[in-house]
């Protein structure tokens, strides 16, 4: 507390702190595998921190690395990819409730045409070593 006090001379608490922001990612290799892998196979939200899972087989999941899961929730916050319904899926064993990753019909779009983008050419060559 910092000792302040309110219009009705309550004791006013700090406000919480967040800590830093995770930085953006940037690597577009990732953006455009994660877009693939959520058209093609798909992911699975599931419990209230919403750990990603793959679809691995129908109604069947497992857990995904790290940096897909931070793109994944990248491309969510952005609505690059959005939450569908809740279904039951297996893990291990274990059954439970989990939301389905849905693609966006404009966010196919996008991404086929970033598939079929041309490299740009080097201006200059390398020295082979």
């Amino acid at each position: 507390m910092t000792g302040a006090l309110d219009l009705f001379g309550d004791p006013v608490e700090e406000p919480v702190v967040a800590g830093p922001a995770a930085p953006p990612i940037n690597d577009m290799n990732l953006i455009e595998k994660v877009l693939q892998i959520a058209e093609n196979t798909g992911y699975v939200l599931v419990g209230p921190s919403e750990r990603v899972y793959h679809l691995v087989a129908p109604k069947t999941i497992e857990v995904a690395p790290r940096y897909e899961e931070e793109a994944v929730h990248q491309l969510l916050t952005v609505k690059w990819l959005t939450k569908g319904g809740v279904h039951v899926y297996t893990h291990h064993g274990y059954e439970g409730p989990g939301n389905a990753v849905l693609v966006p019909k404009a966010t196919k779009v996008k991404a086929r045409q970033w598939r079929y983008l041309a490299p740009i050419p080097c201006s200059r060559k390398r020295k082979a070593s």
